[in-house]
């Protein structure tokens, strides 16, 4: 059990590591949401 929740824990940080690295690059939802937010004014 502690094995499958080690795995599980590693994706969880992996899948958020790959998310941070897209969203600083500016090519995430929140940047196109700033982005558009900012083309408005």
């Amino acid at each position: 059990m502690n094995n499958f929740l080690n795995s599980k824990t590693k994706k969880i940080i992996f899948f958020i590591v790959i998310i941070g690295a897209i969203e600083l690059s500016g090519h995430g939802i929140f940047a196109s949401l700033f982005r558009f937010l900012g083309s408005l004014n």
